[in-house]
């Protein structure tokens, strides 16, 4: 792995257990609550709540609870260092691409989602002792 692949496998693996502590946040608010669904089911999630009213209810409270404990303002940085990873990795990609590929990528990565994520996945795959400097 070369740096923008490793920043980026820990930029992801962050976020990923930062959302991780988020939902289960929620899942001890629902177990608690004795939140349960019309058909008898017991959401995993807030959003999965079918009773608007008491979803309205914990949705807030959940929120307030991720909010005041400094979890949601880790979730929002690593975010933001989840994308400048993302960003570094496709540039790094595209510095190494065909120069008639770099072009049309480089276009297509600002604006097109799918096409960013396909860059992603394939320069992290990408055997990084492979490619000359």
């Amino acid at each position: 792995m070369n740096k923008q692949q490793k920043n980026y496998a820990l930029a992801k693996s962050m976020l990923e257990t930062l959302e991780a502590k988020e939902a289960q946040v929620e899942q001890i608010y629902i177990k608690e609550h004795d939140i349960k669904n019309e058909d008898g089911s017991t959401p995993t999630r807030i959003f999965m709540i079918d009773d608007e009213a008491m979803f309205d209810k914990a949705n807030s409270e959940v929120s307030k609870l991720v909010e005041d404990s400094g979890l949601w303002a880790k979730i929002l940085k690593a975010r933001d260092a989840l994308k400048t990873a993302e960003d570094e990795l496709i540039k790094y990609g595209l510095s190494i691409a065909p120069k008639h590929e770099r072009e049309a990528l480089t276009k297509a990565a600002k604006t097109n989602y799918t096409t960013r994520k396909k860059i992603i996945d394939l320069v992290f795959k990408l055997d990084a002792k492979t490619v000359r400097v």
